[in-house]
């Protein structure tokens, strides 16, 4: 079975845009995870919930790595100096993202290989605090970070957000 990715965010045309259809599609996606987590823990792990996992390694793998690098490289830098507030929640906000990483490593290693997994308890445990902390993480974001951004970036560097965030994923700046 092959796994595709399908990237949340289908224009490039507004770098704000982009990250909102990550956070939507990212708190969407914890949600599945916990189901899963519980659903393995309690019925343990048969076809349907070891391809459920892979996926969500899959999508978990490629997602995160674009929505850390859309907002590190393509969007902070715009940011940076500008304000004071917003210095000190750039540098909160990538606090956040070396503590989810850290967790996510353990999780992937469940979700990659699904048949090996033993320590059910462990996998709840992992999955809820992952989840748990990019919850917080992009909830922090939409309540208190973006609508600031959004006083402070105008059109044109919105545009440029997003262009370069097409450029990460190989994408010509129209798409």
């Amino acid at each position: 079975m092959e796994f595709k990715y399908t990237d949340p965010a289908t224009e490039f045309g507004d770098g704000l845009a982009v990250i909102r259809a990550y956070h939507h599609n990212l708190l969407a996606t914890g949600e599945r995870l916990l189901k899963l987590s519980f659903k393995i823990s309690h019925h343990g792990v048969g076809e349907a919930a070891a391809i459920e996992a892979i996926d969500l390694h899959q999508h978990y793998t490629r997602a995160n790595t674009l929505h850390h690098a859309d907002e590190e490289q393509c969007l902070f830098p715009l940011l940076v100096g500008q304000d004071l507030i917003l210095d000190g929640m750039i540098e909160r906000l990538t606090l956040d993202h070396e503590e989810i990483e850290q967790w996510w490593a353990e999780l992937a290693g469940f979700l990659a290989t699904p048949e090996k997994i033993s320590d059910m308890d462990r996998l709840v445990e992992v999955a809820y605090q992952f989840e748990r902390l990019q919850r917080e993480h992009l909830t922090r974001e939409n309540e208190d970070f973006l609508p600031r951004v959004e006083e402070q970036l105008n059109v044109f560097h919105r545009q440029q957000a997003g262009q370069k965030m097409a450029q990460l994923r190989g994408l010509s700046a129209a798409a």
